[in-house]
C-alpha cells in the first residue's frame, strides 16, 4: 500500500468525522492497525478536533463536569478500540459527533454557571435565561460551522497536503486542503510548537520549487479551518518560522513542515 497515497485520499477525515462507508471504516482500520502511519495521521486530526472543541469551553464545576461525561461515556456507540500492534500507542477513538456533543453540552452548563454565579444578587431570572440562550445559539452557530468544514475537506475537487515535520520540529504536523475549482486554500493547524509573541507561522506554495506566500497564521484558531490566500496551481507546501506580518521571502533553516499534493 502507498501510505502517503492513502492518507491523501481523505479517508483519515472521513473516518473519523462518520462519513466514511462501512467498507471504508473496516479498511482503514485494519490499516490503523498495520501502518503506524496511518494510525499517526488519525491521531493528529483527532486531537486537532477535539482541541479546538474544547479550548474556549468555560469550566464548569468539577463534580457536574465529570457527571456529564460519564453518561456521555455510556452512550451507545461502538465499542472503545484499541490497537495492540508492538511500538503503538493504544488510542481512543472518540466519534466525532460524541466530541461535539460533549463540548457543546460543557460549554453550555459551564455558561449558566457563570451567569448564575455572576448576576445572582443583581439579575432577575430572565435576565439569566437571557445570557444562556445566547451562549446556546453561539454553541450551535460553531457546530454548524464546523459541520460545513467537514463537508468541504470532503468535496471530490479538494485535494490534501499532510505536511510533516522538519528536523526543526519534527512532531510538527498541519494539513492543507486546495480547491482545485476554485482555488481556494484552507489549513488545519493539527500540531505546530507555539512561537515567541514576535514571530508568526507563514504558509508557502511551491510552484516549480519556487515559494508563492498564501499568508500567515497563528496556531490558535477560532476556527477548525483556516482561510488562506488563493492560489492557482502548486505542487508542494511548507510552513516557516517568521517575523511576525510574514517575510516577502521564506528562511529555510526555519522551515517546521512541509508536504506535497
Amino acid at each position: 500500500m502507498n501510505i502517503p497515497e492513502y492518507i491523501s485520499t481523505g479517508i483519515v477525515e472521513s473516518y473519523v468525522l462518520g462519513l466514511a462507508t462501512e467498507a471504508e471504516r473496516q479498511e482503514f482500520e485494519t490499516a490503523c492497525r498495520q501502518y503506524p502511519e496511518v494510525l499517526q495521521a488519525r491521531i493528529h486530526f483527532e486531537e486537532a478536533l477535539e482541541k479546538q472543541l474544547m479550548q474556549d469551553v468555560a469550566p464548569p464545576p468539577a463534580a457536574f463536569k465529570k457527571k456529564v461525561l460519564d453518561a456521555l461515556q455510556n452512550l451507545d456507540e461502538p465499542a472503545t478500540e484499541t490497537f495492540s500492534k508492538p511500538h503503538a500507542v493504544p488510542v481512543r477513538h472518540m466519534g466525532f459527533w460524541k466530541i461535539l456533543a460533549a463540548a457543546s453540552v460543557v460549554a453550555l452548563v459551564g455558561t449558566l454557571v457563570w451567569a448564575i454565579s455572576l448576576n445572582e444578587k443583581n439579575k432577575t431570572l430572565l435576565d439569566q435565561n437571557i445570557a444562556w440562550h445566547q451562549k446556546a445559539e453561539e454553541a450551535t452557530a460553531q457546530l454548524s460551522e464546523m459541520k460545513g468544514d467537514a463537508q468541504l475537506i470532503q468535496s471530490p475537487t479538494v485535494k490534501m497536503a499532510a505536511m510533516q515535520g522538519t528536523p526543526n520540529a519534527p512532531a510538527a504536523y498541519a494539513t492543507v486542503y486546495w480547491d482545485t475549482t476554485t482555488k481556494d486554500v484552507y489549513m488545519l493547524v493539527n500540531n505546530m510548537p507555539q512561537p515567541a509573541s514576535d514571530k508568526q507561522y507563514q504558509l508557502w506554495a511551491l510552484i516549480n520549487n519556487k515559494p508563492v506566500d498564501l499568508g500567515v497564521f497563528d496556531v490558535k484558531q477560532e476556527k477548525l479551518l483556516v482561510k488562506m490566500k488563493n492560489v492557482q496551481n502548486a505542487q508542494a507546501f511548507a510552513v516557516t518560522l517568521e517575523p511576525r506580518g510574514g517575510s516577502p521571502a521564506p528562511t529555510m533553516s526555519a522551515m517546521y513542515v512541509v508536504g506535497k499534493l
